[in-house]
């Protein structure tokens, strides 16, 4: 099976971790015969100080695919958001049979990319993949997360991780994470991160109590750092299925989070993770606290396990979709 596979986030000279998640992704399914081609527009490689030249370079991606698609055929074209679906339109490629498209945000949040252009799209593709129950499920909608790799992402030793961190054993450590990338991602919400450890520090009494940010980090030292958290805190605006989240759960660190994209799917029955009923740092301090005072074994890996949200599980339905619009 040939799957062209449409992209604006992937690993790159500029930035070797952009959009690896969606590597990881894309190669998980090759183990059943999927021969992946990419096409990836490399927005990184805009200049900021001249207007619309990313929309240049989107729009360069779109001739080269047009030329492409006219030698090239392929059983499946997935669009990993809404851009390379914007691309793949301009590009003429759209056809309504074996199209897919993947949504990063949730596309009910008000404003968002997502929301204005998923409903012009929506009847140029076959499926739709979501990474969040919505309340208005259309019918070409398939909710898919992405996966998480088990073996990658795993519970390590906390002193040893603290010891390779240069990080104070006495000290308590809350993980803030963000890929800053081209532009600053002011959705992730920094602010309220600061507000809510300020909180914690005045009204609970964790003096002890420090920020760790991991952003631009190697993705070989990403699980080095989530464990060498007490918690993860999502202090995010918006969201899709949040990875950070998942891999932090995989590692057996709790999270905190904010009750943005799939968030309440992923902490249903998940006693150790909580989510705050609003975008509020109190909110967030108070269930930080809860789980910072409580000494209860956390078993977060195991309800990602549970809930087939490992790597291999999504793989299986990637490929089943795959398989169901190749016919």
């Amino acid at each position: 099976m040939k799957v062209l596979q449409i992209t604006t986030n992937y690993p790159c000279k500029e930035n070797p971790i952009f959009g690896i998640f969606m590597k990881e992704q894309v190669e998980s399914v090759e183990k059943y015969g999927v021969e992946n081609t990419i096409i990836f527009s490399n927005g990184l490689r805009s200049n900021p100080k001249i207007k619309f030249s990313a929309t240049f370079i989107h729009l360069r991606t779109a001739m080269k695919l047009f030329f492409h698609l006219l030698t090239h055929k392929y059983d499946v074209i997935h669009c990993h958001n809404v851009l390379s679906g914007l691309i793949l339109q301009i590009a003429g490629g759209l056809n309504n049979r074996n199209t897919v498209m993947s949504l990063q945000i949730d596309p009910e949040t008000p404003g968002s990319t997502d929301q204005k252009f998923t409903g012009k799209l929506y009847p140029k593709f076959a499926k739709i993949i979501v990474k969040k129950q919505l309340k208005n499920q259309k019918e070409k909608f398939v909710y898919l997360p992405n996966g998480v790799n088990m073996e990658f992402f795993k519970p390590l030793d906390k002193t040893e991780c603290k010891n390779k961190l240069g990080l104070d054993q006495d000290k308590r450590y809350i993980l803030f994470v963000d890929s800053n990338t081209f532009k600053a991602r002011t959705q992730k919400r920094k602010d309220r991160f600061d507000e809510t450890l300020r909180i914690l520090k005045d009204k609970y009494g964790y003096q002890n109590l420090e920020p760790l940010v991991m952003t631009k980090t190697a993705r070989a030292d990403v699980p080095v750092w989530m464990n060498a958290c007490d918690m993860y805190l999502l202090s995010s605006d918006e969201e899709g299925s949040p990875n950070a989240v998942k891999e932090c759960m995989a590692c057996n660190v709790p999270v905190v989070a904010t009750p943005v994209g799939n968030i309440p799917d992923l902490f249903e029955g998940v006693k150790e993770c909580k989510m705050s009923s609003k975008l509020e740092a109190e909110d967030l301090a108070e269930l930080a606290n809860e789980v910072l005072s409580s000494d209860s074994e956390i078993k977060t890996r195991e309800k990602i396990i549970e809930k087939e949200l490992d790597m291999d599980s999504i793989a299986k339905r990637l490929f089943k979709l795959y398989k169901e619009l190749s016919k």
